[in-house]
């Protein structure tokens, strides 16, 4: 999640004129805290919602978050975000198993046993996330649009605007270079 904005400085924001510190949270932080709700919701509608939600409790509570705190504001709307997911998860999901999808294209199912597996899941992604955003600009990319956007190869081939075959060679290589990094770790 990026770490642009001054904490000391949004929450003097948020004393003074909390839509524009609320936007300017909006701005930076939407995105990734959409990803974070839909990684424990698997609901896209569901995790819009829950971030919406989340700023608009920031923005009614203002004068309160405006205060100094140790604890980064960005820390504070990943907590929220998270604990909304899991309510949500818990009160609207009531499958017993859950499929896993793998990079590599196979499903396993999963017992979910509580929350707890669920987050550790999510710390495992997030940590494979951040691997993926180390790769070539090309590789990431067509990884990424398989993974998030689960597109095929041609769709990607269009968006990137190059051939099918180079979009194929840049995946082979991405997952390549991810099951090498993986392997390596201890």
């Amino acid at each position: 999640m990026p770490d642009h904005v001054n904490n000391h400085e949004i929450r003097k924001l948020l004393l003074s004129y909390p839509k524009r510190a609320v936007r300017i949270l909006c701005d930076q932080y939407y995105n990734s805290l959409v990803r974070i709700a839909f990684n424990l919701t698997h609901d896209k509608e569901a995790s819009k919602d829950i971030v919406q939600e989340t700023f608009a409790y920031v923005w009614q509570n203002a004068k309160e978050l405006g205060n100094y705190h140790d604890r980064s504001i960005q820390h504070y709307l990943v907590r929220i975000v998270r604990n909304k997911s899991i309510t949500y998860y818990n009160e609207n999901v009531h499958l017993s198993k859950k499929k896993i999808r793998f990079i590599n294209g196979h499903t396993y199912d999963l017992v979910q046993d509580s929350i707890e597996s669920k987050i550790i899941q999510i710390e495992v992604t997030q940590e494979i996330l951040g691997i993926i955003a180390r790769f070539p600009k090309r590789e990431r990319e067509c990884l990424m649009m398989k993974i998030e956007d689960e597109l095929d190869n041609d769709e990607i081939s269009v968006r990137l605007g190059v051939g099918v075959k180079a979009v194929e060679r840049s995946l082979t290589s991405a997952k390549k270079r991810l099951r090498r990094r993986l392997q390596a770790k201890p």
